[in-house]
């Protein structure tokens, strides 16, 4: 049983969004982010933190479906929802980055 190219780039862009998330939340590879700057206001380990786990949760998920595509025969409109809900984590990711304060104790 030869696997189809759908299931097949379903599990290869999950593993690759998860090995990218993987290293800037844990190795600090924030170079990985376009346009990111790290002279910007933020420090560097809260945009590793936020940002790191938002490309690790979609890379999971991505994953999932690529798991879920491969067994089942998912309806049509899976990569529309797909795409939906990494659109909200992103605007997720910019909205917490964007309101983000400095704890004062």
């Amino acid at each position: 049983m030869e696997p189809s190219s759908s299931p097949l780039a379903w599990l290869t862009l999950g593993f690759l969004l998860t090995i990218a998330g993987a290293l800037i939340k844990f190795r600090g590879w924030t170079f990985l982010l376009a346009g990111y700057d790290e002279t910007a206001a933020i420090p560097d380990d809260v945009v590793q933190d936020i940002a790191g786990n938002t490309v690790l949760r979609v890379g999971l998920a991505v994953f999932a479906i690529g798991i879920l595509v491969s067994v089942t025969n998912p309806p049509s409109y899976l990569g529309v929802l797909v795409g939906t809900g990494i659109v909200l984590a992103v605007l997720r990711m910019i909205y917490r980055l964007n309101t983000w304060s400095p704890r004062t104790i």
